[in-house]
């Protein structure tokens, strides 16, 4: 039985408890099934229903903010007359009268500060700056400040209906020249990085060129499954242009021989792979092993200060959203070895495949992909043990589709290797080659990037080719909402969401949420995105993801939500959490132990601070 996604997330807005269930539609492939999410909160292929388009202003309200969307702020009525210094302008004005604002003052209003938080759509200039400042989840409307919401409305529903336009409208203060109003903002790309594809403005860029960019973590509670134009973004070099009509997946071993008794060596197409193997489905979070990175290295110059030594953690600076969880849709690599090692009869006897290849001393396997570094001299690649990588229950996928849909340029058109529960440094993307080797796979991000290097007494430079590369990753949990730096009035309680996730295929059995700096801990409601894989959800009790089942093959995050009393008089609160997984690990509550130069698998306790206002404001 493939995966099923499986997720009943509650989301906070205020006392009220929205929960929305993820649905599910059963598709038949090849003899089997694959489950396809079909809630509207998942991808934007799902249209809107007639009952949902017939449902009252009040459900609109509340659903909006219950999946957090930008259009939200389109259904309060009420809007503040305009500041003093709007009055007092002197802008452009057209013939007909409207004031013509330009797309470079449009960019200068991103907060309140700039002198109001400006939104475009459809041309249309929009001051959205009180709706941010007074009601609860207008924060999110900073991704599209000084921008065009447009991109942002068409991850939703129901922008374009004509209810949510008319609130709109009060709030228009402009129009762009008719010069610009139909400009799309192209990136400014140059050199290698040209052809870069375009990604969607709300992600969180850590680095242009190449493209690193996180997805924004108030979004995370709101996605069970990422939308692939919100799937975080991690490249070394500039994105490969791939013509499908020329790909070939080469696999060969020069040791291993196929059924007819020759060295194995296949070209496989596209087509090959889609039509000639059993599909498969699994739900996989894809994580960056710097997730977390910038309070390592935090922690690091802290350190530094004290000692009055110098910081020697390096890497770009990744938040806590450098992960993203998707349904990948493919073939199992130890399906494609088996049916080209071994005679049909023995198809489904992957030991004696993993014989096979001990037989003929092959001990890794190895992934390369086609984005090649001339610096380092060499294409960027991965490898495997060979009994990982034909185990059948690790669900190693030759992935070709990603939520259904090809897999965008930026996550490895046409084909990638997920491997679940691994770091993402090991899923090569843009896959080109596969190698059974006696060895691993002599690339520059295999040998010497991507492991633990401590630093030893004077020296910052560990000797990398004797240190095992990182494959699994560690337990971790994070804050998504509220924000580090937040202000929010003091109502006696926060509501705080986030995810979980530990790697290895190991479930998350708790996650605990403290605002007195651990002295007190609660326990959060815990929504894993899926089942274990391999488990049907129909075996298991009504409602329950029951803690048993999260032991292993539990390749995708758990989302999680608490709300934490506070006190009435408080005017500042650090929120902690902290996860523990299926084989007991948990958070350590600091990484002074586990620093490293590359500030590598940062998982001590996530801390959020926030501000705390009293009802009037103060």
């Amino acid at each position: 039985m493939l995966p099923k996604l499986y997720s009943t997330v509650g989301f906070v807005f205020r006392s009220t408890l929205v929960t929305q269930t993820l649905s599910t539609k059963r598709l038949p492939i090849f003899g089997q099934a694959c489950y396809i999410p079909t809630a509207n909160i998942v991808y934007n292929r799902h249209s809107t229903n007639d009952e949902n388009r017939k449902r009252s202003n009040k459900f609109d309200f509340l659903t909006a903010f219950s999946v957090g969307t930008l259009s939200a702020f389109f259904t309060f009525r009420k809007r503040d007359e305009d500041s003093e210094e709007r009055k007092n302008e002197k802008p452009d004005v057209a013939e007909g009268g409207q004031r013509i604002i330009h797309l470079s003052e449009v960019k200068k209003h991103k907060s309140v500060a700039d002198g109001g938080i400006w939104v475009i759509f459809q041309g249309k200039v929009y001051d959205v700056t009180n709706f941010v400042e007074k009601h609860p989840g207008g924060d999110k409307i900073l991704l599209a400040a000084g921008s065009d919401v447009a991109p942002y409305w068409r991850l939703y529903a129901f922008h374009h209906e004509k209810h949510v336009i008319d609130i709109l409208r009060e709030y228009y203060i402009g129009d762009l020249p008719e010069s610009e109003a139909n400009l799309t903002e192209q990136e400014e790309r140059s050199g290698p990085y040209a052809n870069d594809p375009e990604r969607h403005p709300a992600l969180v860029t850590i680095s242009k060129e190449p493209r690193n960019a996180e997805t924004p973590a108030v979004l995370i509670p709101d996605y069970p499954i990422t939308p692939n134009e919100l799937f975080f973004v991690r490249n070394h070099l500039p994105v490969p242009d791939i013509d499908v009509n020329k790909y070939r997946l080469e696999i060969k071993s020069s040791t291993l021989m196929d059924a007819k008794g020759k060295p194995l060596e296949l070209s496989l197409k596209l087509d090959d792979l889609k039509k000639n193997y059993p599909i498969q489905c699994i739900v996989s979070t894809v994580v960056c092993a710097g997730n977390r990175r910038s309070q390592m290295a935090k922690e690091d110059r802290m350190r530094a200060e004290t000692s009055r030594g110098k910081p020697f953690i390096r890497g770009l600076g990744w938040q806590h959203a450098a992960l993203s969880t998707a349904e990948w849709t493919g073939v199992r690599l130890v399906d494609v070895l088996v049916r080209h090692l071994l005679p049909e009869s023995q198809w489904t006897n992957y030991m004696a495949l993993l014989e096979a290849a001990q037989r003929a001393k092959v001990h890794h396997v190895q992934f390369e992909g086609a984005d090649f570094d001339e610096v380092v001299g060499g294409a960027y690649g991965s490898s495997l043990p060979i009994a990982w990588a034909l185990d059948p229950r690790m669900d190693i996928l030759l992935a070709f589709e990603m939520n259904g849909q090809p897999i965008p340029r930026d996550h490895g058109f046409p084909v990638r290797v997920v491997i679940p529960g691994s770091i993402g440094a090991r899923q090569v993307k843009w896959l080109t080659k596969i190698t059974l080797s006696n060895e691993e796979n002599q690339s520059y991000y295999q040998q010497s990037d991507y492991k633990l290097g401590y630093v030893s007494g004077e020296s910052e430079n560990p000797d990398y080719k004797h240190i095992p590369a990182i494959f699994d990753y560690p337990v971790q949990s994070a804050i998504c909402t509220p924000q580090d730096g937040q202000s929010l009035e003091n109502e006696g309680s926060i509501a705080v969401r986030g995810y979980a996730f530990s790697g290895g295929g190991r479930g998350i059995l708790s996650v605990r949420v403290s605002a007195d700096g651990g002295k007190t801990w609660h326990d959060a409601v815990l929504s894993p995105v899926s089942p274990p894989a391999g488990v049907d959800p129909d075996d298991l009790p009504p409602g329950d993801l029951a803690l048993a089942h999260r032991t292993h093959r539990q390749w995708a995050w758990t989302l999680w939500e608490a709300v934490i009393p506070i006190s009435a008089d408080a005017k500042e609160v650090e929120l902690i959490c902290c996860a523990r997984d299926s084989s007991n690990n948990v958070q350590p509550e600091r990484c002074e132990a586990s620093l490293n130069v590359r500030g590598l698998v940062t998982n001590s306790w996530h801390r959020v601070r926030v501000h705390l206002l009293d009802p009037s404001g103060k």
